[in-house]
């Protein structure tokens, strides 16, 4: 059999060895950016808790070692029913009950409350150089009676809580404020049983959002 005409092996010659190099890249390339796609959407809290999981050790200044540590405070202090905490896909939430923090439909802090709510927000003091921090204001769907409308009102309690926090040490450039007044309902799981009083109480907070 002629060698010429049967089939026949390529072989690569040394010229053409960069194809394969150059393959390779282009792979890992494609790798690394689907994995940069990946992790675009991946917010702290879940990469904290991946990393926690993996580590099988708690992340130093975590959001959970956070709410630990404001928990184990608001237990100390007995406020259970002006402040709680909750850690969400947005960040760790400190909800505080505008019932007990504001006068009905007042935007300034009840004196009683000042030095409580200031030593509650200097637990975040230390960690506003590697967090940012937002505070929402919510009110419930009843109606103001006056000049001052639901949007002002959530937006002037939510600036109130704002102050509070520089005054710990927090820089004004870390911190935003959002008024929603009453746009932003509950989980209704949160609600059952509730009277509607109880309901509409509930939906006067404001927030603050360590993210």
């Amino acid at each position: 059999m002629d060698p010429e005409r049967g089939v026949r092996k390529r072989s690569y010659t040394s010229d053409e060895g960069w194809l394969l190099s150059y393959a390779d890249l282009i792979t890992n390339l494609l790798v690394f950016f689907v994995m940069l796609l990946a992790a675009a959407d991946i917010n702290q809290v879940k990469m904290q808790q991946i990393a926690e999981s993996l580590s099988g050790v708690e992340q130093p200044a975590s959001l959970s070692s956070i709410q630990e540590e404001i928990e184990e405070r608001i237990e100390r202090e007995g406020l259970q029913e002006v402040i709680s905490t909750e850690l969400t896909e947005e960040g760790l939430e400190l909800s505080l009950n505008s019932g007990l923090v504001f006068d009905s439909g007042k935007s300034v802090l009840r004196s009683e409350n000042v030095e409580t709510l200031e030593g509650m927000l200097s637990t975040l003091t230390p960690y506003h150089d590697k967090y940012q921090f937002a505070i929402e204001g919510h009110t419930d769907a009843t109606p103001m009676l006056g000049a001052i409308s639901n949007w002002e009102l959530s937006t002037n309690r939510a600036n109130a809580v704002r102050e509070r926090l520089e005054a710990t040490g927090v820089p004004p450039e870390r911190i935003r404020v959002e008024g929603y007044a009453d746009t932003v309902k509950l989980d209704e799981e949160l609600l059952v049983g509730l009277s509607d009083q109880e309901r509409l109480a509930l939906h006067r907070r404001v927030i603050v959002r360590v993210y």
